[in-house]
C-alpha cells in the first residue's frame, strides 16, 4: 500500500500544479479578452461562436491523425509547446499593433480553442494513466489546482499588465504553458509507476486510422453517443446564459475597464467556490454517489439561472446565476465528466474524448448562439429562455442518469479495467477478451 501512495501522491500533487499552470495561463488573458470582444456589437459574437466551431473541427481530426501514429503521452507536451509558440506570435503581433480588429478577432477564436483543447488532451493523460477507483479520489484534488490557477492568471494579469502591457501577459501565458510541459512529465513518469509497464496498450503508438477515427468511435458507442448528448446540453445552457450575460453587461457597463473589473470580480468569486466545492464536497460526492448524481447538480443549477435571468436580468442576477453554474461546472461536473472516460479504451481517451470536448462542445456553443440571434431577430427574446428551461433540464437529466448505469455497469463488469471499443456499443456485461495487466487492475484507493 506504502509503494502506492507515494505515486499517487506524486500524480495529486504535479496534477495539480500542472492544471494549475494551464487555466493560468488562459484565464490570464480571459477577463480582457471578454471585455475587448464587447467593443463591437455582441450580436456579432454568434459569428466569432462559428468561427471557433470551424477551427475546432480542422484542429481535431488533425490531432486524432497525430495520436494515430505516436505515442499518445508522448503527444501531450508537443500540444502544449505548440500553443506555448502560439501565444509568442500573437505578442509579436499586438506588440507591433498589427491589425488590431482582426487580430483581435482572431485571438478570440484561438483562446476559445486553446481553452478546450489544452483542457482536453490534459485530461486525456490522466484518464490514460488512473483507473475509474483511483480517479475518484485523485479528480477532486487536481481540478482545485486548476482553480488556484483560475485565481493565480487574473492576479497576475492584475499586477503586472501596467508594467509589460497587454501584449506581455501573453508571454506570461507562455512561460506559463512550458511550466505545464515540465508538470506532465512528472504525471507520466508517477502514473507509469502504478504498475501499467510500457509494454501494455496504452502507451503503445495508436493504433493508426484517419483523422476522424475520434469522430467514428464516437458515432458507433452509445455510452460514447450519451457523453454528447450531456455535453450539447452543457454547451447550450452555457451559451444561451453567455449571450444574456453580454447583452445585460453591454447595457450596464459602458465603459471597458468596468466591464473587466466586474469580469474580473465574478471569476475570483468562482474560482472560491469551486476552491471549496473541489477540495471539501467533490471527492466525497463521487465516491459516495458516483458521477451520474453528481452530473444532475448543473442542469438543476443551469435551470434555475435560465428562468431567473429571463424573468428578472439584472447585474446582480448575472453575476449570481454564473457563479452559481460555473461553481458547479468546475466543482462538480468536471470532475464528474472526466471520470467518464476511465473505464473506455485508451485509444477512445484521446480520440473521441478530444473530438467531443472540442467539436461536440462548440458545435453546442454555435448553433445555440444562432438559435438564441434569430428569436431575438424576430422578438422572442426573454421567451426561448423561460420555454428552454424545463425540456433542456429533463433531457440533461436523462443523459446523467444514463452515463450514471453505463458507467456502473462498466465498472463492475470490467473490475476497473477500460472496456474497448467494441465493448462500448455492446450491451454484454461480460469483461473485456483482452483486458490490461492485473497490475492496473489490482490497484486500489487510499484507505
Amino acid at each position: 500500500m506504502a509503494s502506492q501512495r507515494t505515486p499517487q501522491l506524486g500524480i495529486a500533487v504535479w496534477g495539480a500544479i500542472t492544471f494549475g499552470a494551464l487555466l493560468a495561463a488562459y484565464s490570464a488573458f480571459r477577463p480582457v479578452r471578454d471585455a475587448l470582444v464587447l467593443d463591437g456589437d455582441p450580436d456579432q459574437i454568434p459569428w466569432l461562436f462559428s468561427a471557433t466551431f470551424v477551427a475546432v473541427s480542422v484542429v481535431s481530426p488533425i490531432w486524432s491523425w497525430i495520436v494515430g501514429k505516436g505515442d499518445r503521452r508522448r503527444l501531450i507536451p508537443l500540444a502544449f509547446h505548440a500553443f506555448a509558440l502560439c501565444a509568442l506570435g500573437f505578442y509579436a503581433l499586438v506588440a507591433a499593433n498589427v491589425a488590431p480588429v482582426t487580430v483581435g478577432r482572431v485571438f478570440y477564436v484561438w483562446s476559445s480553442v486553446f481553452n478546450l483543447f489544452v483542457v482536453s488532451v490534459f485530461w486525456s493523460l490522466l484518464a490514460d494513466l488512473l483507473g475509474p477507483d483511483l480517479a475518484r479520489n485523485l479528480y477532486g484534488p487536481i481540478a482545485a489546482g486548476g482553480t488556484i490557477g483560475t485565481v493565480a492568471g487574473p492576479a497576475l494579469t492584475r499586477a503586472l499588465v501596467g508594467t509589460i502591457g497587454v501584449s506581455g501577459i501573453l508571454l506570461v501565458s507562455a512561460v506559463l504553458l512550458e511550466l505545464a510541459v515540465i508538470g506532465v512529465h512528472f504525471v507520466r513518469r508517477a502514473g507509469e509507476q502504478l504498475g501499467a509497464p510500457r509494454s501494455t496498450e496504452t502507451v503503445e503508438p495508436g493504433d493508426g486510422g484517419g483523422a476522424f477515427a475520434g469522430l467514428a468511435h464516437v458515432v458507433r458507442s452509445p455510452y460514447l453517443r450519451t457523453i454528447v448528448g450531456y455535453v450539447l446540453c452543457t454547451s447550450i445552457a452555457a451559451t444561451l446564459v453567455y449571450l444574456e450575460q453580454a447583452k445585460i453587461t453591454k447595457v450596464a457597463l459602458a465603459d471597458r475597464v468596468a466591464r473587466t473589473e466586474w469580469f474580473a470580480e465574478l471569476d475570483l468569486w468562482v474560482a472560491g467556490v469551486t476552491f471549496v466545492v473541489q477540495t471539501l464536497v467533490a471527492a466525497r460526492l463521487l465516491r459516495w454517489l458516483g458521477p451520474g448524481l453528481v452530473l444532475c447538480a448543473l442542469p438543476l443549477a443551469q435551470a434555475i439561472g435560465i428562468s431567473t435571468l429571463a424573468l428578472a436580468p439584472s447585474l446582480t442576477a448575472v453575476f449570481c446565476v454564473q457563479l452559481a453554474a460555473r461553481s458547479a461546472t468546475h466543482g462538480l461536473t468536471r470532475p464528474a465528466r472526466e471520470l467518464l472516460f476511465t473505464v473506455v479504451g485508451a485509444d477512445d481517451k484521446y480520440r473521441a474524448k478530444n473530438a467531443i470536448d472540442t467539436v461536440a462542445y462548440r458545435f453546442g456553443d454555435f448553433s445555440s448562439a444562432w438559435l438564441y440571434k434569430g428569436l431575438a431577430a424576430i422578438g422572442a427574446g426573454s421567451t426561448i429562455l423561460i420555454s428552454a428551461a424545463a425540456p433542456l433540464c429533463a433531457v440533461w437529466l436523462a443523459f446523467a442518469a444514463v452515463l450514471g448505469a453505463g458507467f456502473r455497469r462498466r465498472t463492475t463488469s470490467s473490475k476497473g479495467v477500460p472496456c474497448s471499443i467494441a465493448d462500448a456499443s455492446s450491451s454484454d456485461p461480460s469483461p473485456p477478451a483482452s483486458p490490461l495487466p492485473v497490475a492496473r487492475a489490482r490497484i486500489v484507493p487510499p484507505p
